[in-house]
């Protein structure tokens, strides 16, 4: 009984140094929204005034947080991992940046349609199963009908998409509502391998599995997409398959 109870302790201070780290993540992206310029016109805009309001609001990260919050701030890696969330949350939560980010994603299918370019194409067919162990770690893009529905280990849709007479898995990293049984869906991601241990592997007999950053409904037109890749969602609706952004 002690060793559950010890066990249930340490899962909730696991949840709750997450939820602080995440505190403090949305109350730095916050000053910093509100430190970029409220005039800002265009996509090209967002960087060089990210950069300044970046360097102005971080060096003043202890002003920012409480007390407790603090003492969270000098744990070995806090830094870092708050670093690598403040671009997705300020991609998802500040409205200046997202009004931008959304206009420039609509813009790019202009130049799409003029040089008859096919919006969101797909790279991967039923004939592209017999060469499946070539794709690993490659970007993929595919369409495909939802024919099963579970959850995955990070609570997001956890969908089997069948194509042709082919069937794949796929992980959502982000819960889109288009994960629905019948549906048809474009999805583009990275072609992951797919080990025994992992919990997907309970609906998944397969070795293998795409991890979707982006998810379009085709009845609706509608595009979801996984903070941080708005680039990548830039060049698929231009008609081109995402680069690894890298």
């Amino acid at each position: 009984m002690r060793v559950i109870f010890t066990i249930a302790a340490l899962l909730i201070n696991l949840i709750g140094f997450s939820q602080s780290i995440q505190s403090i993540t949305n109350k730095v992206s916050t000053k910093i929204c509100d430190c970029m310029d409220n005039d800002m016109q265009s996509y090209s805009e967002i960087k060089p005034e990210f950069n300044k309001c970046y360097d102005k609001e971080f060096n003043q990260i202890f002003s920012i947080v409480d007390k407790d919050e603090q003492k969270i701030l000098i744990g070995e890696g806090v830094i870092d991992k708050i670093k690598n969330r403040i671009i997705p949350s300020l991609n998802k939560n500040c409205e200046k940046v997202r009004r931008l980010i959304d206009a420039e994603l609509k813009k790019s299918i202009e130049p799409a349609n003029s040089n008859k370019s096919k919006t969101y194409p797909i790279n991967f067919e039923e004939k592209d199963f017999e060469e499946i162990g070539n794709w690993k770690n490659k970007i993929i893009a595919l369409e495909g009908q939802v024919v099963q529905v579970e959850r995955s280990s990070k609570n997001t849709p956890y969908s089997k998409l069948k194509i042709g007479n082919k069937e794949i898995w796929v992980i959502s990293m982000i819960d889109s509502g288009f994960e629905k049984v019948d549906n048809t869906i474009k999805i583009v991601g990275y072609f992951i391998p797919l080990k025994k241990d992992d919990y997907e592997s309970k609906f998944n007999q397969d070795k293998y599995q795409i991890l979707a950053f982006g998810i379009l409904d085709l009845k609706t037109k509608d595009l979801r997409y996984f903070p941080g890749s708005e680039i990548q969602m830039k060049e698929w609706k231009s008609g081109k398959i995402p680069s690894s952004g890298k």
